[in-house]
């Protein structure tokens, strides 16, 4: 296995155990945009010995629609943490080779207080959400970790206050194939 692909199996690792209390909730729409998006992360990683390496988990829809304000609520059906982190365009990744060596994962990871180069460490991140800006989910760097699915974290729920007109690209830090976007209305 390659050393990147180690490196996210053990943040993985350490930030699903890490996550038991991070909870929220919110569902509904109406108005411009709605003023409540539902998301959720789902499939599952596979492979087949000397033949392939499916990694299938991916976040549903890819495009969320939501009004200035309003909140999304994001549910793990998976086995493993993630983060839903806001990004450049440019910092997107696009290929194979900058999935393995994503240029902002690190950072993200570091702002949550998790080492991606080190072993896995016990207990919860210690910054569970990053904002970097305003209150909100408004501009690169903005954060959130979420847990698996067996854990309380499986579910949060975050605002988004960036303004109309605005479309937030997102990434998991920890499976950097995982993309979408906010169009903020």
């Amino acid at each position: 296995m390659k050393a990147w692909k180690t490196r996210r199996v053990l943040v993985a690792a350490a930030v699903g155990v890490a996550l038991l209390g991070l909870t929220g909730s919110a569902i509904g729409a109406g108005g411009k945009g709605p003023a409540k998006a539902k998301l959720s992360i789902k499939g599952k990683d596979s492979f087949k010995p000397n033949g392939y390496l499916k990694l299938g988990e991916f976040f549903a829809p890819g495009t969320v629609t939501i009004r200035s304000g309003g909140t999304v609520t994001m549910t793990n059906t998976t086995d493993d943490p993630h983060t839903l982190s806001i990004v450049k365009r440019s910092q997107v990744p696009r290929t194979l080779e900058q999935v393995g060596n994503c240029s902002v994962c690190g950072t993200i990871l570091k702002a949550h207080g998790i080492n991606p180069e080190g072993p896995p460490t016990m207990g919860p991140p210690p910054i569970r959400v990053v904002d970097v800006g305003v209150a909100g989910f408004d501009s690169p760097g903005d954060s959130t970790v979420i847990g698996p699915k067996a854990s309380p974290g499986a579910r949060v729920t975050f605002k988004v206050t960036a303004r109309p007109g605005t479309t937030l690209n997102f990434i998991c830090a920890i499976h950097p194939w995982m993309q979408g976007r906010l169009l903020v209305k």
